[in-house]
């Protein structure tokens, strides 16, 4: 069992979340996390299921190799063309075709990032140590388009020589006495024209050049079983011996196969048997023979290539049929070997047979040969059950949308990510909120200058911290305030001051939209019914939360401190909307702010959900220290989730301040749960509570 990655601050700065937001900034693709999407590509977009926020080590590994995969499909595969050539070629030249384009498009996905390359070999060991991987056990068709996949990439990358072997003794199995002949043929196809593709097209022209050849010696087999159709007893003893002047013809040129092969003739004959079959082998010499002539060069690639520097390969006596059943991943084993280690050549199938089954075959499935995609969803099931002993006490991170673009803004109207304020289009998942210019004027006439001495107060205390790093010495600039220490004989006449260069702080504002804040002018104020909100002697709690928004949004431009501000439960359902990006100018972000008493009054509090989409997005900043707000009126819908995500980002980071603001508040989840907060009745107290914690939030 692999140790789990707790909340740390190195596991969560090296976690996926990270990971994606660097993924997706480099190549400008987004990554869409749902509880019901499969992991998938369309190939504008990945879709991966949601996932605990930090996973174990393996499944962190397998995360990241199945993102560098799809992402390498968007850019190098042709997704178009794989649909069409599927649609007309069949299922099994579908599942061929999906093994040599992965192999294509992650051997050039590795010449573009090295990075991906460690993923792509970590995936491959921890699927075959699971017993993940397809290994050809199912089918003679997945047998062969594993085998391909597995044999272009073992001379390469060394985690595939261990599942080759476990694919190599399962294609064995399914060809039996055929296995030598049609491997070497299969080898020498991927060896040498393997290296000419370099598209999803030119992929697709060896997928459709291998089925050829299958067909070939489909017929070829058959062209020499038409003799034996005037036996009366078919293929029997006597059929043999009387056509022995044509087996010894085939025979004759056994020897040049077996040499190339690196094996005797009576060996060959062997190798392509099952354990006890032998009355059959008997009886079909020539097959073995005819083998030879068609491709003489075949089993030399296969004894050299396929067995790592052994003489011999899976399908030779001492590697062939006897071992199969304790391979991993679907062979028989231990007393179960007779049956299904017995060959389909055994029971008297012949290669054409074989071929119209691989032909025709249906129902093999999207599942890749190795699929990290299926794991991750495996993951998100069982810890949504509860059934994964891995991930004991974590819940899934709430549905998100990852694209890259932290810092940013919106831009223009109808141009460029968001699509300006106000449009639909969305920010990471997020809805831009619309713009409200006159309610943002009059929210800043009812705070007048609280912002400016704040702000004053603020930079008073940084001030103060840059003059305490003054201190006397023997050398810097003369102080006149010390030259009273000649008389003393006291050296330290100078004054010397370290330049410091102070933590940039990264500030989140969180902010609750729920019905619970708003009173009646409030709500008919979102309704449409009142052009403007009219200042009652009593503000309610949502125009003091939002008051307080403005009153930080300007101390920390005035700071400098980058930030940005979300709402969360808006009424039209939707999580969260943007008011502002880490990007977004001042006078931008309090015109939104203003919008958002147009867009307040959801029916529940997912304050869990928030504060992990402020957190993904903040952990990832650039910033030394990172700071969050969240302004709120009381409990969550969900107080473990809200405690979880929390931690979460305490533990990478990032300090989570609650400000709890209204006349009727509820704080006891935040006191058992020991998560620091501050009560205000009103924005008029806001103030105090936040210059309090500022000393140590800020510097």
């Amino acid at each position: 069992m692999t140790a789990l990655m707790t909340f740390s601050k190195n596991a969560i700065t090296q976690g996926w979340i990270s990971f994606f937001r660097v993924l997706a900034s480099n190549t400008g693709i987004q990554f869409v996390f749902g509880a019901n999407e499969q992991p998938r590509t369309d190939g504008k977009r990945v879709y991966l299921p949601s996932l605990p926020v930090t996973l174990t080590v393996d499944d962190l590994d397998l995360i990241k190799a199945f993102g560098f995969h799809e992402v390498g499909h968007i850019q190098y595969s042709d997704v178009v063309f794989f649909q069409a050539f599927a649609a007309k070629h069949g299922d099994f030249a579908r599942f061929l075709l999906n093994a040599l384009d992965d192999v294509y498009m992650e051997y050039k996905q590795t010449g573009a990032t090295r990075e991906a390359e460690i993923y792509f070999r970590r995936k491959a060991r921890i699927l075959y140590e699971r017993k993940q991987f397809r290994d050809g056990s199912e089918s003679v068709a997945e047998a062969v388009a594993c085998y391909a996949l597995c044999y272009l990439r073992i001379d390469r990358w060394s985690e595939y020589r261990d599942p080759f072997a476990v694919i190599e003794a399962n294609f064995n199995k399914h060809f039996g006495a055929h296995a030598d002949h049609v491997r070497g043929n299969l080898n020498d196809i991927l060896i040498n024209e393997f290296p000419s593709v370099n598209s999803t097209q030119d992929a697709g022209s060896l997928t459709l050049r291998i089925i050829a050849m299958l067909k070939a010696l489909g017929d070829e087999e058959e062209k020499k079983d038409e003799p034996k159709k005037d036996d009366p007893q078919g293929d029997g003893q006597p059929s043999s011996n009387g056509d022995s002047d044509s087996g010894q013809g085939d025979q004759g040129d056994k020897p040049q196969s077996g040499n190339t092969d690196g094996q005797k003739p009576g060996e060959e004959q062997g190798s392509g048997a099952a354990g006890n079959s032998k009355p059959q082998d008997g009886v079909e010499p020539g097959k073995d023979g005819s083998q030879g002539d068609s491709q003489p060069q075949g089993g030399g690639e296969t004894g050299d290539r396929n067995c790592q520097g052994e003489p011999k390969s899976a399908g030779s006596d001492d590697a062939g049929p006897g071992d199969a059943p304790g391979a991993q991943g679907g062979a028989a084993e231990g007393g179960k070997e007779d049956q299904t280690g017995s060959s389909d050549a055994a029971n008297g199938r012949s290669l054409k047979e074989i071929v119209d089954e691989i032909l025709n075959a249906t129902g093999l499935g999207d599942k890749e040969v190795f699929d990290g995609g299926e794991s991750v969803g495996t993951v998100s099931k069982s810890v949504k059950s509860g059934t994964n002993p891995d991930y004991k006490g974590q819940s899934l991170a709430p549905d998100c949308v990852i694209d890259g673009k932290l810092d940013q803004p919106p831009g223009k109207e109808g141009k460029g990510l968001g699509g300006g304020a106000g449009n639909k289009e969305k920010v990471d998942g997020m809805t831009v909120c619309p713009v409200d210019v006159s309610e943002a004027r009059e929210m800043e006439k009812r705070m007048g200058r609280k912002a400016q001495v704040l702000a004053s107060k603020l930079q008073g205390l940084l001030m103060q911290q840059e003059e305490a790093e003054s201190f006397t010495t023997s050398r810097g600039q003369l102080g006149q305030n010390h030259l009273y220490r000649l008389g003393l004989g006291d050296v330290r006449l100078f004054t010397q001051s370290e330049e410091i260069e102070r933590p940039t702080t990264a500030v989140s504002i969180v902010v609750d939209l729920s019905s619970s804040t708003q009173d009646a002018a409030d709500k008919a104020f979102a309704k449409g019914e009142k052009e403007q909100f009219e200042a009652a002697k009593a503000p309610s709690t949502l125009r003091s939360i939002l008051e307080s928004v403005v009153l930080l949004e300007k101390v920390f431009d005035q700071i400098g401190c980058p930030r940005e501000v979300l709402g969360f439960a808006p009424k039209g359902g939707e999580l969260m909307s943007m008011a502002r990006c880490f990007g977004d100018n001042t006078q931008t972000a309090i015109n939104r702010i203003g919008g958002l008493r147009k867009v307040a009054g959801g029916g529940h509090t997912p304050i869990g959900e928030a504060v992990f989409h402020a957190g993904r997005r903040l952990l990832t900043h650039e910033a030394n220290r990172k700071v969050m707000f969240v302004l709120t009126d009381g409990a969550p819908g969900n107080v473990d989730k809200a405690v979880e995500m929390t931690r979460f980002c305490e533990s990478g980071g990032v300090r989570v301040v609650y400000l709890v603001i209204g006349k009727t508040v509820k704080t006891d989840w935040l006191t058992e749960a020991r998560i620091p907060f501050a009560v205000a009745e009103s924005s008029a107290e806001v103030t105090p509570a936040l210059l309090a914690e500022a000393k140590r939030l800020l510097m």
